[in-house]
């Protein structure tokens, strides 16, 4: 199992985890099929390097190597949350691209959880083509479904992302690659071709060029211009979250994740679809709460 994440990996889940644990509870009277939905649900456990100075503390017999630890992954926290849970989850969509990573989460999730293994699907896709079929399949007059898009990079498309605003029946978080965008965005303003494609369609927009990119005069004779990198952590996370203003009803606060050198990774933020006040009040309270203890 190849080692990923950080500290902050454990963070995120945590949040997600507790949101679905309040999702539960506000939906446990309500005639809705419910829905947990995994874009990017990996094997069920997630391998993590860390040390010990990340996780605050250095032990007699520790130096600073990096250890491992192993965290459960969003898949089976949801399942463990649904069992515990007055009113469960009535279905799981797990999707994962990778065969033996899908083969062995749906392994460890049936065995681990027999008792919800007629409500468990495991799709092997694209995070994208599933969505689209899996939103254009439901039913979303009879349907409510929390969504977690966890992506390793720049996987998610816009389109994906409207296609979940569109059915006013998601709650969605979102694990917004802010480290990947920065790394994307040469100082020079002069981007490979393929780079500006990928985040073309990260952002579902051409106009991130002109809120990331300033023009730099050459020389006042020809009036030459050139572009130079204006964007910094928060100019690019005030983009995004306005772009997803610009799809959802309603969207939180978010919370930027770090490795141990400070450097930003992902931000967490949740969009909204359902357009009625109380539950926009109501998922924007539990999820703000969230995030407010994430950003401490």
């Amino acid at each position: 199992m190849e080692a990923f994440g950080g500290p902050w990996s454990l963070k995120k889940l945590d949040c997600v985890e507790s949101y679905a644990v309040n999702y539960l509870k506000v939906m446990q009277n309500q005639a809705w099929a419910l829905h947990y939905v995994d874009a990017f649900a990996g094997q069920g456990k997630q391998q993590l390097k860390t040390s010990a100075l990340d996780l605050g503390f250095l032990a007699e017999d520790e130096d600073e190597e990096a250890r491992v630890e192993f965290l459960e992954g969003s898949a089976m926290r949801a399942l463990k949350v649904s069992s515990q849970a007055t009113r469960g989850f009535d279905q799981f969509i797990f999707i994962e691209a990778s065969h033996q990573s899908k083969e062995k989460l749906a392994e460890r999730a049936r065995s681990e959880w027999p008792g919800l293994a007629d409500r468990i699907r495991v799709v092997e896709a694209d995070a994208n083509t599933a969505i689209v079929d899996y939103v254009r399949f439901t039913n979303w007059k009879q349907t409510r479904a929390l969504v977690f898009l966890d992506p390793f990079g720049l996987q998610v498309r816009w389109e994906t992302i409207e296609d979940l605003a569109r059915t006013r029946a998601c709650d969605i978080w979102y694990l917004f690659p802010i480290g990947g965008v920065i790394r994307m965005l040469p100082s020079s303003g002069q981007m490979n071709a393929s780079w500006e494609a990928k985040l073309d369609s990260l952002f579902g927009s051409t106009d991130w060029r002109d809120e990331f990119f300033a023009e730099e005069k050459q020389g006042e004779l020809f009036g030459d211009a050139s572009r130079i990198k204006s964007a910094n952590e928060s100019r690019i996370l005030a983009y995004i979250k306005k772009r997803m203003q610009s799809v959802f009803a309603g969207v939180s606060d978010f919370a930027v994740l770090r490795n141990s050198t400070g450097y930003p990774m992902f931000a967490l933020l949740m969009g909204i679809t359902n357009p009625s006040s109380k539950a926009l009040n109501t998922a924007r309270r539990i999820s703000n709460h969230l995030i407010a203890n994430l950003n401490r």
